[in-house]
């Protein structure tokens, strides 16, 4: 695609030289070929541009192209030259359409800040924040609109500490979402869904983080400092093995928000140190309904993982991570999701704060570790926040165990 946008530019180049334009300004474009000013101005970017990318996004479209060609012959451009811009126009018009979507999903996907010609630089070059924003803010207005559901935020917090047995560790979850409104009367909604029966947990058991068992009640996950009182409302519901909490169709009450909390713990979850078989322990938490920002932290007790910090891979594969051979993230890019974002760093405990909309999700955590049992001060803390998180993207958060 690059290469038919810097070919055209380059057949475009003679093309204008054998006028005398060798460097048209659009002044000049504009006087001898009859052009509009803002084609004029365009064509004189496109021509001028630093590197295909931005010649790519500047080249108007291809009638308007092949009237420029026309226009170029019939001022007395050179034959030869007016024929290899025809074809360089023809095939940047066949790359445009054997592209999977229209001109402007293009532009979007070769918007990078300047996109080099090469492209192997091209598949490399990371997406501007503002346009990732902007394609985030389009899946949650476009999920809002389909699902009638919005919640203000979510949080996923994972707490990674000794395990009940020696060697192993315990990972604690809290889950949260404030602000969930129905904006118009819908069907029957699971805000919380676990899989019932320990025994086929594959080897882990789940409790609640008082620690009392939650067998197939996943009400008794529920913090109930941190949930409104519609959800006492919350129907429980059974599918085979997975066990929810159902929203049903008036619940909450059109434009009345409902906070929900709940915490879990997974016993004696993953190995504390690396195996032949498992290298890095992973964790996963998906979006699934229309969030203004999104919070997740992870917290890594200080002596187990020494140096460690957790690293962040989203996807949208709908094929789960291979286990138990965890050996890494997948580092081909397979299914890969660009966020913009990663971990920060938080210090020890709860010192540190942040913004005041991210850090509702710290008594959370603090009252978590009260019933855990465990000191914060213990464990080292990671942030990332995602503000309108793409739904349906698997978040993955991989962390390598100690040798």
């Amino acid at each position: 695609m690059l290469e038919a946008a810097d070919g055209v530019r380059g057949a475009f180049v003679p093309m204008l030289a054998s006028l005398g334009l060798e460097r048209p300004r659009m002044s000049e474009l504009r006087e001898r070929l009859a052009l509009d000013k803002s084609v004029a101005s365009r064509m004189a970017r496109a021509i001028r541009a630093a590197d295909a990318g931005a010649a790519l996004r500047e080249l108007p479209g291809t009638e308007m192209l092949e009237r420029f060609v026309a226009r170029a012959e019939g001022i007395g451009a050179d034959a030869a030259a007016v024929a290899a811009a025809r074809a360089a126009v023809r095939a940047l018009d066949e790359a445009i359409a054997a592209f999977p979507g229209d001109r402007a999903s293009l532009a979007s996907a070769v918007a990078a800040g300047g996109a080099a010609a090469d492209p192997a630089a091209a598949r490399d070059a990371v997406a501007s924040p503002a346009r990732l924003r902007a394609a985030r803010r389009g899946a949650y207005d476009a999920l809002l609109f389909a699902q009638g559901i919005s919640c203000e935020t979510t949080s996923c917090i994972t707490i990674l500490g000794p395990g009940r047995t020696p060697g192993m560790l315990d990972q604690a979850m809290v889950m949260a979402t404030t602000g969930l409104r129905r904006l118009r009367r819908g069907s029957p909604y699971a805000v919380l869904s676990l899989q019932g029966n320990p025994g086929s947990n594959h080897g882990f058991t789940r409790t609640a983080l008082g620690g009392m068992p939650l067998l197939d009640d996943p009400s008794v996950a529920l913090l109930p400092e941190f949930c409104s009182p519609s959800a006492s409302e919350l129907r429980l519901e059974r599918r085979g093995k997975f066990h929810s909490l159902v929203l049903d169709a008036t619940v909450p009450p059109l434009e009345e928000p409902m906070d929900l909390a709940y915490g879990v713990v997974n016993v004696d979850f993953d190995a504390a140190r690396a195996t032949e078989a498992s290298r890095w322990t992973m964790t996963q938490y998906t979006v699934s309904r229309a969030c203004r920002l999104h919070v997740r932290e992870v917290l890594l007790h200080r002596d187990t993982f020494t140096g460690c910090s957790p690293e962040a891979v989203f996807t949208a594969e709908t094929v789960p991570a291979v286990s138990p051979d965890l050996l890494g993230p997948d580092r081909s890019g397979r299914g890969f999701v660009e966020h913009g974002t990663g971990f920060v760093p938080m210090g020890s405990g709860f010192a540190m704060r942040g913004k005041a909309a991210e850090d509702f999700v710290v008594p959370m955590s603090v009252r978590a570790f009260e019933l855990l049992g465990w000191n914060p001060d213990d464990f080292e803390r990671f942030r990332m926040v995602v503000e309108y998180p793409l739904p349906f993207v698997r978040g993955e958060v991989w962390l390598r165990l100690p040798e």
